[in-house]
C-alpha cells in the first residue's frame, strides 16, 4: 500500500500559515507529499524546500490574483496536487491543519482495512479548531466534527467548491468510513493581526473590494469576544509545539448563552437542543457515512 500526501500553500509565512509543521506531521504516515506552492510574495517556497525530507515534491504553479468567484481558486489548486499522487490513498492536509501523531497508526490501520474494499471511497477524520488563540477551542454549533481528507488515488475524485471537501468526477458526496484520524485546526488561532490580513486576503477569493472592506472591520484584537470557547486541555502535535510555545496572545470570551446575531441566533439555538436532548439539527455533511 502506497500513501501519497498532498496540499497547497501560497503566501504561508506572511499569513501566518502554520504549513510547515503540517507538512512534517504527514511525514511519519506517507510515503510521499506533494506540495502544491503557487507563486507567492514571501518565501514559502524557501520554507517549504528547507523541510529538505525527500519524501516531498514541490510543484510550483501560477496564481490569478482575478479569481474572485466562489473560492474555486482553493480547490483548483488543492486538484493540481492531488493530480500528481501516485499512491492507493492520498491524505489531504490545508496549510493550516496539524496531523496529531497519536493518530498516525489507526489512520494506517484504516486504510490498510479498507483498502480493497471498493465501497469506501474516502475516510474522515476528527477535528479540534481553535479560536483566538491555542489554548481556547471552539464549543459552539456549526463547526464541523468530520471532514474528509483521504481519498482513493486514481484521478476519479476531486477537491471541490472552496477546497472544504471532496466530491466524485460526477458531484457525489463520497461513500467513507472512519479513519480514527485526529487533525487540529489552528486557522482561527493565529496572532490578530496575521489574522486580520488573512481575512483580507481570503475575502478577496469572494468579493470586490468594497465588500472586503465591509468583511474586515473587525474589533481593534481582531477576535469577537462572543464565541462560545473552551480551555484546550489536551496535547498540541509534536510539529506544532515550538510555534505554540512562542506565542504571546491570549483569548477571552464572554460565552453568551444566545447570540442575537442573524448568522449565530439559530446556530446557539441548535446547540442548545442538541444538549437538552441529544438531537442535531440543521447539520450539512460533505460525505455519507458508511456503518
Amino acid at each position: 500500500m502506497k500513501i501519497s500526501g498532498f496540499t497547497f500553500v501560497r503566501n504561508g509565512n506572511s499569513l501566518g500559515y502554520p504549513f510547515v509543521p503540517a507538512i512534517r506531521s504527514l511525514l511519519p504516515l506517507c510515503d510521499e507529499i506533494i506540495v502544491n506552492v503557487p507563486r507567492s510574495t514571501d518565501d514559502t517556497l524557501e520554507s517549504v524546500k528547507a523541510i529538505g525530507d525527500p519524501k516531498i515534491k514541490i510543484l510550483e504553479t501560477e496564481w490569478d490574483d482575478n479569481a474572485r468567484t466562489g473560492g474555486l481558486v482553493l480547490s483548483h489548486h488543492t486538484n493540481l496536487a492531488l493530480e500528481q499522487c501516485s499512491g492507493d490513498w492520498c491524505v489531504y492536509i490545508q496549510a493550516d491543519e496539524v496531523l496529531h501523531e497519536d493518530s498516525i497508526s489507526a489512520m494506517r490501520s484504516a486504510m490498510e482495512r479498507e483498502l480493497n474494499n471498493p465501497a469506501v471511497q474516502g475516510l474522515i477524520v476528527d477535528y479540534t479548531h481553535f479560536y483566538g488563540s491555542y489554548w481556547t477551542q471552539t464549543a459552539g454549533f456549526g463547526w464541523y466534527a468530520q471532514e474528509v481528507r483521504v481519498v482513493r488515488g486514481g484521478k476519479k475524485i476531486r477537491s471541490n467548491s472552496d477546497a472544504q471537501s471532496f466530491r466524485t468526477m460526477d458531484g457525489e458526496k463520497l461513500d467513507v468510513k472512519k479513519s480514527g484520524g485526529h487533525y487540529l485546526h489552528y486557522g482561527h488561532a493565529r496572532h490578530p493581526e496575521m489574522a486580520r490580513q488573512r481575512l483580507r486576503d481570503f475575502s478577496r477569493l469572494w468579493h470586490d473590494d468594497k465588500t472586503v472592506e465591509k468583511i474586515c472591520d473587525r474589533p481593534a484584537g481582531f477576535y469577537e469576544d462572543d464565541q462560545k470557547v473552551k480551555p484546550f486541555t489536551g496535547t498540541h502535535p509534536a510539529a506544532m509545539r515550538d510555534v505554540v510555545a512562542t506565542a504571546d496572545w491570549t483569548y477571552v470570551s464572554r460565552n453568551p448563552l444566545i447570540r442575537f446575531k442573524r448568522r449565530l441566533f439559530w446556530k446557539d439555538v441548535a446547540l442548545l437542543v442538541k444538549k437538552t436532548t441529544g438531537l442535531e439539527i440543521g447539520v450539512h455533511r460533505n460525505f455519507r457515512l458508511l456503518r
